[in-house]
This record gives structure tokens, sequence and C-alpha cells, in this order.
């Protein structure tokens, strides 16, 4: 989540490539477009010039953006960004995009620098292809140095035990997966777990004759004689012991709107707005989607009741993007935001996210709000207007 710090770059050699970063570049909040000498002044006031050669540029773009995106050939960008390469822990996500913008392609840090993420937003706004390689992404299956990090969760390994653990998933070796403490919400972007990776009730039930490496989700500070059971195949995970600062999301989606689309429209949320799934302590819609069959699964993987609220309450809160189509088809102005404010800390405070509209690949449409939520405590003792589970 540091990546969010610092601005997206978009890195053009060509006209044509200028074109589709400076198309990228509008639809991409924050994204800082540079191109080369003689592109820039095509586009004036919108794009930073670069004096060639590129690589002369290489370390500022690399330590002031996160991710940078080239429009040119994926061996142009080995290249330039061969002599300042770090480590995983360190690099940028670095992407490369062709000039025709047909296909998007992670280049550096795919997994823990977001770039296959990113790959797969810049492939909806472009449409274009992501082409994505890394083995635990193209295989669907799980991404090991990932698990956890939309709650927080510290991963404790050595890179060895990081290597050889997801070389185990990634060629369906039995693994075994012990959560000790933290909740169930890793299900959000990860509903099951593979096949081959069986979840156990105790750590005791993990033994090294069966599985070949095992994940642990776990407070405990006494495992040294674990790590010797597992040498180099153990990967420890540690939750935060507070969740941060509660939040409240509104939503609003059509019929028929996928828990996937659901899903992705709240990890775009997470770009914008940086937060925990962790944090999340009240999902709210209009009365309307009640029966949402996609909004109660998204609720249940919260394991958070769906609260309610009816279209007159709704429409009684002031927001800061009303509309009139949402008006005539649901009778109120708002629902996401309006949702949000009310199942928030308070009812007259203010958004930290407005509306955002998501529109996913079968065509369904979503807004998302997030507001200042209440603690869980809190919520035990409320009543909110009707909920749904």
């Amino acid at each position: 989540m540091s990546s969010t710090l610092r601005p997206p770059a978009l890195v053009a050699l060509s006209r044509r490539g200028a074109h589709h970063a400076a198309h990228l570049a509008q639809q991409w909040p924050g994204a800082e477009l540079y191109l080369l000498q003689p592109w820039a002044a095509e586009w004036p006031g919108k794009a930073q010039r670069l004096e060639p050669p590129l690589r002369q540029h290489m370390a500022r773009l690399f330590s002031q953006h996160n991710p940078v995106c080239f429009f040119c050939a994926v061996a142009v960008v080995v290249r330039l960004l061969a002599p300042h390469l770090q480590g995983k822990q360190k690099d940028p996500a670095v992407l490369a995009i062709d000039e025709t913008a047909r296909f998007v392609v992670p280049v550096l840090s795919g997994h823990l620098g977001g770039a296959n993420a990113h790959a797969l937003r810049i492939g909806r706004w472009l449409a274009a292809l992501p082409v994505i390689t890394t083995a635990s992404d193209a295989l669907d299956t799980l991404a090991v140095d990932l698990v956890g990090r939309e709650l927080g969760w510290h991963i404790q390994a050595s890179s060895l035990a990081l290597t050889r653990t997801a070389a185990c998933v990634v060629n369906g070796e039995p693994v075994a997966w012990v959560q000790s403490c933290g909740t169930q919400r890793w299900r959000i972007t990860m509903p099951e777990l593979p096949a081959h990776v069986t979840a156990l009730a105790d750590i005791r039930q993990a033994d090294p004759r069966q599985h070949r490496a095992l994940l642990w989700i776990t407070h405990s500070t006494d495992v040294a004689a674990i790590e010797q059971r597992w040498p180099e195949r153990l990967i420890l995970y540690r939750p935060p012991r507070e969740p941060g600062e509660p939040l409240a999301i509104g939503m609003g989606c059509d019929r028929g709107t996928p828990l996937t689309t659901l899903r992705e429209a709240l990890l775009e949320a997470r770009h914008l707005y940086p937060f925990l799934w962790d944090q999340v302590t009240a999902l709210a819609t209009i009365d309307r989607k009640g029966d949402e069959v996609g909004l109660l699964q998204l609720a249940d993987l919260f394991q958070l009741p769906l609260t309610l609220y009816p279209a007159s309450r709704l429409a009684q809160m002031p927001v800061p993007t009303p509309s009139e189509t949402v008006r005539r088809h649901m009778d109120t102005p708002s629902v996401a935001e309006a949702a949000a404010l009310l199942a928030g800390e308070e009812a007259d405070g203010e958004l930290l996210l407005p509306k955002q509209c998501y529109r996913g690949r079968e065509g369904k449409h979503v807004t998302l709000a997030i507001a200042r939520g209440r603690p869980q405590s809190a919520m035990a003792t409320t009543n909110p207007e009707k909920t749904a589970s």
C-alpha cells in the first residue's frame, strides 16, 4: 500500500505511444505524463518534457513514481531498468504497453509492487489485453506473498522459504494452512483455498510427512519448534492486533451484479483510498437491494449484516454528488454516498471517498462511497433501520 504515496508515471517514446499515454492519463487520477521531445509539445500543459536519452531520467522516475508505465517494447524497458534493480521489496511496479495499446505486460514487481493488478486496471481503461506471466496468477491459484495483504498481515519468512513454498503451491503439492487468529475476510479476494491446500483447525495437526509446506496465521512468538519441523518451507502471517480506523461502505449496483464485479469495485476503491478489509464495520445500501445476491454474498464475506435504508431516509442526506438519474429510478438522488454516511459515525460527517463508479466486464454498474464508520463495539449496540443477512 505504500505505492500509493507515489503517483503513477506514464512514459512514452513515440508519437503513437504519447497519444495512448495521454489518453490513459485522463482516466488515471494522479498519473503524471512524461513524453520525449518533440512529442511533449503536442500536449502542452499536460506532459512533462524529457530530453533524450531516456536512461538519464530512470533514477528519478524510479524514486518518485510507482508504478512506472512505458509505452514501448518490453526489451527496451528491460534495458532501461536493469541498472536500477534493487530487489522485489524495493523495486517499483514497472509495466510495458505496446505502441498500439493492445497489450499490457507487467515487467517488474508483479505481486508485491502490484504490477499485475495495475495491468488489469490499465487493460480495462485501454481495452487492452493484460499479459500476466506470474505462475500463481496464470494458474489462478494462491499467491503466498499476497495472502492477507488486504488485512494488513505481515509476512515472516526467508526469501528461500517464500520461493520454496510458492513452488509447492504452484506445482500442486500438498500444503497445510492453519489459521490461529485473525478474521476470515481473506475470502473477499480468495473465496476458496486451492484443493491441494488443506485448512487445519490446529497447528498440532500439521505434519511434514503429509504436507510439503506450511502457511500459519498466528500471533504466537513460540515458533522455534515449528520452524525446525518445516525448514525453509514455513511462512508465518502476523495479523495486526488492532484493525485501524473503522469505515462504513455504501454501495449501489445494477440488478444482478455478480460478486466478482462488486469485489473488483472494492479493489479499485482501495487504489484511491487505501484501507484494510478489517477496517470495514458496515456495508450499507438501499432497502430495494435487500435481495441482491451479490451484495448479500459480499456482506457474508465481510462477516457483516447488509444494512438497508429506505429511499425516503437516503433522500434526506446531503451528499456531494447527487444524481437525477438515480432519483428517477430509486426515489433518492443518492444510494452509495447517503448509505455510507448513514451507516457511519456521524450522519452529518464527511465522506472519506466520494462516490466512485465502476463498470464490470459483463456491463453491470457499481457505485461505492466510504465514510468514517462506527467501532465494532458501537455497531453491536446500534439498531440499523433494517438489516439483511
